[in-house]
């Protein structure tokens, strides 16, 4: 399988967004106020609470940006 991308801007905003999001989500770790994560679920910032916040951060966003033509995926 290949993948390209065809829209650097777009590649470069979801990479800012993804390490924004992940360092909300560490910071919550020690905050007291809840700290509402994409998928739902509690974030100890453990290997599993770390992937699964990527994956549900960037998996719509790859589907999207597919259907957008922003990248390209290739069987």
């Amino acid at each position: 399988m290949s993948f390209f991308i065809n829209d650097e801007k777009w590649a470069e905003e979801l990479q800012s967004g993804l390490e924004e999001y992940m360092m909300h989500c560490q910071d919550s770790i020690d905050e007291d106020e809840e700290f509402e994560t994409i998928s739902g679920l509690y974030y100890c910032g453990c290997n599993v609470c770390y992937y699964r916040e990527t994956l549900a951060f960037m998996a719509p966003k790859i589907i999207i940006g597919e259907k957008e033509g922003k990248i390209q995926l290739d069987a």
